[in-house]
């Protein structure tokens, strides 16, 4: 009794750190005047890396298998940027692609030469800190108390519920490849204990859809 007692304090006392950095976060994005961009990543890194590691004392959990190169999983990667690139290709599959390329039009015809900076700069920042607490920190923490496949549903629920309050967008489709997306690369983490895969494998989908983005508005003005 005494046990289960103890583990059920121990699940709640990990969803209430979780929520309280995801609350933390979602508070000071939305009330810093500044302009939007550089408190995004100055305060990804501070809840979903600094935070972590020096407040609760969770730092980068290694593995021997960090030091090989993994062909098999690069060649899965492959394949979802492909499954991927189709899908922004054939943008009315997924609406709420679609949509970010019509909102971000005018941002993209004016200030072009901005993306390259936050793609090669201020993004690989964000996403590292992102994939340091959601697949290292958070899948080892929930794995001390549920199975992988659990973990991996519980971590991709968190991630879900992230996304929504990060780029408030409510879309059935948004929430369900965001879901998708989570489980893949929470597999990823613990196919290979590393973070590396998973980082590397959403910054790819971003440079695919910038790119994609670039080469439609360079066929409007032509």
């Amino acid at each position: 009794m005494l046990n289960k007692i103890r583990e059920n304090s121990k699940i709640l006392i990990i969803f209430i750190e979780i929520l309280l950095i995801f609350l933390g976060f979602w508070f000071l994005l939305n009330n810093l005047t500044t302009n939007g961009i550089w408190e995004t990543v100055v305060l990804n890194i501070l809840f979903f890396l600094v935070f972590p590691w020096l407040i609760l004392k969770q730092g980068w959990i290694k593995s021997e298998i960090e030091q090989k190169i993994n062909f098999k999983v690069c060649l899965q990667i492959l394949i979802f940027w492909i499954i991927f690139l189709v899908l922004i290709l054939k943008s009315d599959y997924l609406s709420f692609i679609k949509l970010n390329y019509l909102s971000r039009i005018d941002w993209f015809l004016n200030d072009w030469w901005m993306i390259f900076f936050i793609d090669l700069i201020l993004v690989p920042l964000i996403l590292f800190s992102q994939e340091f607490f959601f697949r290292n920190f958070l899948i080892n923490k929930l794995m001390e108390t549920f199975s992988t496949k659990m973990t991996l549903v519980i971590q991709a629920g968190f991630f879900v519920f992230f996304e929504i309050l990060f780029f408030e967008i409510f879309s059935w489709q948004f929430i369900l490849f965001s879901f998708f997306l989570a489980l893949f690369l929470g597999w990823l983490y613990t196919r290979t204990k590393s973070i590396w895969y998973s980082f590397v494998t959403r910054w790819a989908l971003i440079l695919l859809l910038d790119g994609v983005i670039l080469y439609k508005i360079q066929k409007l003005k032509l």
